[in-house]
């Protein structure tokens, strides 16, 4: 499992905005990829206006050229797509500085993305791949929420036509263009509530880390660890 190292005043403000409002805004529709809307700077703080060049958008859109057979061969799709378009966006926008989770040093801005600009700007993308007839084996659901005791945690969401199975679709943990998971919803909200909703317990990083895996307490005591040992040298 993998943790967002976001420092306490974050957990509650970062990711954590069902009180301010930002939270529960829905994704604007984008009908055309002449006027795309994409969020960043934490709770879509920025919006812009994004129009992609018909260059761009083929290369996008390249990703369903052959319809996909099967709905699993569609989410491979969508992942791909997903991405592709963050990239291009990033042409565009700040965008292209955001590193994944929401990161207490390092980050740059204009541009950082925390899960709320994440999961609004996903969803835009995938209502606009819906509403082109680019989707066929899936349908595109409100913003998918998780949270544990003291945060909460928002991603895309879709749900597979012909069996109702609904799967998140969370670009919070990569940086700009990488490859967002696309995790079996009943996965994705099993966290562990009396610790964090920004753990990372998806497939694909498992398979990327089965060789240095550590189990969650683990990974709390290396972390309480480190601050312990920067507290003593800072006195």
């Amino acid at each position: 499992m993998r943790l967002c190292t976001s420092p306490t005043s974050r957990l509650l403000a970062a990711c954590a905005f069902a009180l301010a409002g930002w939270a529960q805004t829905p994704a604007l529709a984008a009908t055309s990829h002449e006027a795309i809307p994409v969020c960043y700077n934490f709770g879509c703080k920025v919006r812009d206006i994004v129009s992609l060049t018909p260059r761009e958008w083929a290369e996008v859109s390249g990703w369903f050229r052959v319809p996909a057979a099967t709905a699993e061969e569609e989410r491979q799709q969508i992942k791909q797509a997903n991405g592709w378009m963050e990239g291009v966006v990033g042409n565009h926008t700040p965008t292209h500085r955001d590193k994944g989770l929401d990161l207490e040093e390092g980050a740059e801005f204009p541009g950082q993305l925390d899960c709320i600009d994440e999961s609004l700007n996903t969803t835009t993308y995938l209502k606009l791949f819906e509403h082109q007839g680019l989707i066929r084996h899936h349908r595109v659901l409100d913003r998918a929420y998780r949270r544990a005791l003291l945060d909460q945690h928002w991603a895309g969401q879709i749900e597979e036509l012909a069996t109702g199975r609904r799967f998140a679709v969370d670009s919070w943990f990569q940086d700009n263009g990488i490859l967002p998971y696309v995790q079996e919803m009943s996965e994705w909200e099993d966290i562990p509530f009396f610790f964090s909703s920004y753990v990372d317990n998806s497939t694909e990083y498992d398979e990327y880390n089965q060789n240095s895996k550590r189990s969650l307490w683990q990974s709390i005591k290396d972390r309480l660890t480190r601050r312990t040992d920067e507290t003593v040298r800072t006195d």
